[in-house]
């Protein structure tokens, strides 16, 4: 537990909430006054502390937190609905109520414009990569990102660099930028999926000895840290052909709780080691218990019908989903691993105190 775990938030808010009653054109008290909001979960009073911190002075940091904001939160929109005759005290009244929607082009439109004035801080530069990364502007997101890494490497510009260019099929440039992401991990993100990606770019690349020792330090991290990360790891296995230690590794996994998704490259896998007999006995005992499941769903009482419905057609296309992997492992066809490297994150809301924030000045624009 942190020390922040520790803090009334309650109280802090009523005291903002009273300074900023004293001095309502102190824009760092509303957005101190924000983030604790934010703390308490009062996402809509929240958004309005940093509405109005951003109207009475724009400046990087204001336009900022409310651009930070709008990408991660949404924007509230105003909903009047017609009151029933039960509640309705008078013709004219009506119910207002409030529901969240996606403000990506609101986000995107605040910091295009505060990068034009070539800030000062690697925040903003990546949250614009991650928007064009999301935009699956790829170059794009290269050119910010730079910028942002040239300001503060950190593990997230690093890796989404990486990403970028594993997008764009440059595996050595991507290995070189997972690689550099990983040693940055910190308080803020403990991310292993950064020497991940480094290991599947090696892999890719032919870089054997060296993909097989990463392998070996993500499990070992991965079983300290409590990732349950194996099943990813051994994609690195999979990658080089080692399908011995592959399936060492999967092996291990409790099918219950797998997806059939994983399921084709372990049977490809038992399949070079002619260990078919694992193949019709993992195959068996899932699809037994898939539709032991589904018959449980559909005798249900309490059950609606059309979750029945949903159930038993989801249930059935993942049964000839198992049925047709293994056709197609016993004909020799090899799965193909389609990694995806994850974008990587972090709290960007400038005077965040949980995360030991900077804050830049609130000199307007």
């Amino acid at each position: 537990m942190s020390k922040y775990d520790e803090i009334d938030f309650e109280k802090v808010s009523l005291q903002l909430q009273q300074q900023v009653e004293k001095d309502p054109n102190n824009v760092k008290l509303r957005n101190e006054l924000a983030i604790v909001f934010m703390e308490t979960n009062e996402y809509e009073e929240a958004f309005f502390q940093l509405q109005a911190a951003a109207e009475i002075k724009p400046s990087v940091q204001t336009l900022y937190n409310l651009a930070y904001f709008y990408f991660t939160e949404g924007k509230r929109i105003l909903e009047t609905i017609s009151s029933t005759k039960e509640t309705r005290c008078s013709e004219e009244e009506e119910l207002v109520s409030y529901t969240w929607e996606m403000a990506d082009k609101e986000a995107f439109d605040i910091v295009e414009e505060l990068l034009k004035n070539k800030p000062g801080h690697y925040f903003i530069y990546n949250l614009m990569g991650e928007m064009y990364i999301k935009k699956e502007k790829y170059e794009e997101a290269i050119n910010v990102l730079k910028e942002g890494i040239n300001l503060t490497p950190s593990l997230e510009n690093l890796n989404n660099l990486g990403l970028c260019y594993y997008k764009k099929g440059m595996l050595p440039e991507a290995a070189a930028c997972f690689h550099k992401a990983h040693p940055l991990r910190s308080c803020n993100n403990y991310s292993l999926f950064p020497l991940l990606s480094y290991g599947i770019c090696l892999a890719q690349l032919g870089r054997g000895s060296e993909a097989k020792a990463v392998a070996k330090e993500l499990l070992m991290l991965s079983e300290r840290e409590e990732e349950e990360l194996e099943s990813s790891i051994a994609e690195i296995y999979y990658i080089l052909g080692d399908y011995e230690e592959f399936v060492n590794i999967y092996s291990k996994l409790d099918w219950d709780f797998c997806s059939e998704e994983l399921l084709p490259t372990y049977f490809y896998s038992l399949w070079k080691l002619s260990k078919t007999k694992e193949i019709e006995e993992l195959t068996s005992k899932t699809i037994q218990r898939k539709e032991k499941e589904m018959k449980e769903v559909l005798q249900d009482p309490d059950e609606e019908e059309d979750f029945k419905e949903e159930y038993e057609e989801v249930t059935t296309e993942e049964i000839a989903f198992i049925k047709n992997a293994v056709r197609e492992v016993y004909k020799g066809k090899a799965p193909i691993i389609d990694y995806k490297p994850e974008v990587e994150t972090r709290c960007y809301l400038y005077g965040c105190f949980r995360h030991t924030n900077s804050n830049p000045n609130y000199f307007s624009i």
